[in-house]
């Protein structure tokens, strides 16, 4: 018995000696009525480093200078920066650039007709005649006398269309329409580079049709929009003909033929060119003529019909070009109504010289 007691005092002693070795040692436990007091050790500093900045060596043709310092280099060395700036995300408009005004090409595109509102016959001569312009021709369309064709040209169109082949290009159109209520005018950028192709004169389109905006209020492209690259190689469709297609329908002189046409009392108006050629409008049969009104009135300023009379042949377009460059939105359904007109057209020209 004495034996036992003595056992487990030993051992109560060693337990306490060990908690209180551990309390004195490391600080994290104290007991105390129930309360367990946890003290974190404290966490120790870390040691300063002293960071050594290295020297630069400079090395020219070969040598080094290992002495030389950041400082120093920077001093002798001249930092020149580069005055690149970074290009924006979307470039700003250009303010100087052209504004785009009715008839000019836009976005690769011109209009073929420049629509205002409708004015009398006389009113249209009269502001032709302030900008400059000459009426060859005063055309009636139809029987009733609502649609009116009328022909004009100046000296500087005479001159440009005076090359071989292109005589064509010597006229515009406008048709006074009072049926749409609207004034339907040739726009010059259209039809000069459809007519004179590769010789076609831009400053002299533009200038025309400068002087049609001042002249002719409230202008509006019409809704006959093409593509302006297509113009020199117009073509209606596949296996169609180009402007370059004429056909020949009478043979002599320039003078002789000239003579002939007027004999048949079917020249509208007549037009000589510098080079010698002339340039004709012709009425075709009554029967023809009536073509337009299944297509639509709104550009049947293409009649009266031109004929070319140029070293020694009387030439006019192939009547499929010419319809189709005159009326661009015409649908492939709409010209199989009039599939007998380019045959008739040819025929009534033809007549003209007999």
């Amino acid at each position: 018995m004495k034996t036992t007691k003595k056992i487990i005092l030993c051992m109560s002693a060693i337990a306490l000696f060990d908690v209180s070795l551990l309390a004195n040692e490391t600080d994290v436990v104290k007991k105390e009525e129930n309360i367990v007091t946890i003290v974190m050790p404290k966490v120790p500093d870390a040691p300063k480093v002293e960071a050594l900045v290295p020297k630069v060596v400079v090395v020219e043709n070969g040598s080094t200078k290992p002495n030389q310092t950041t400082q120093e280099l920077l001093k002798k060395e001249e930092v020149i920066f580069s005055d690149h700036v970074a290009p924006e995300r979307y470039a700003k408009k250009d303010a100087s650039a052209k504004k785009i005004e009715v008839g000019d090409i836009d976005g690769g595109r011109v209009s073929a007709y420049l629509h205002a509102p409708l004015l009398s016959v006389e009113q249209v001569k009269e502001k032709l005649e302030k900008a400059g312009f000459a009426v060859l021709a005063e055309y009636k369309i139809e029987e009733k006398g609502e649609i009116t064709s009328l022909v004009f040209s100046d000296k500087a169109m005479q001159e440009n269309a005076s090359k071989k082949n292109r005589g064509f290009a010597s006229t515009l159109r406008v048709t006074v329409d009072t049926q749409n209520n609207l004034v339907n005018i040739s726009n010059p950028i259209y039809l000069m580079r459809a007519f004179m192709q590769e010789e076609y004169d831009a400053k002299l389109a533009q200038d025309m049709l400068k002087r049609l905006r001042e002249n002719f209020e409230s202008l509006k492209n019409s809704e006959d929009i093409v593509k302006y690259s297509v113009l020199e190689h117009f073509q209606f469709m596949e296996n169609m003909p180009f402007y370059k297609d004429m056909q020949v329908i009478a043979t002599g002189t320039n003078d002789e033929l000239l003579a002939k046409a007027k004999k048949s009392n079917k020249i509208v108006y007549e037009q000589q060119l510098s080079n010698g050629a002339f340039v004709i409008g012709v009425e075709l049969d009554k029967r023809t003529s009536k073509f337009v009104k299944k297509i639509g009135y709104l550009n049947s300023g293409l009649l009266p019909y031109p004929i070319l009379i140029e070293n020694g042949e009387a030439k006019i377009l192939e009547p499929r070009f010419y319809i189709s460059v005159m009326y661009p939105m015409l649908k492939m359904s709409e010209f199989m109504t009039i599939a007998t007109i380019p045959g008739a057209i040819t025929s009534d020209c033809d007549k003209v010289f007999r």
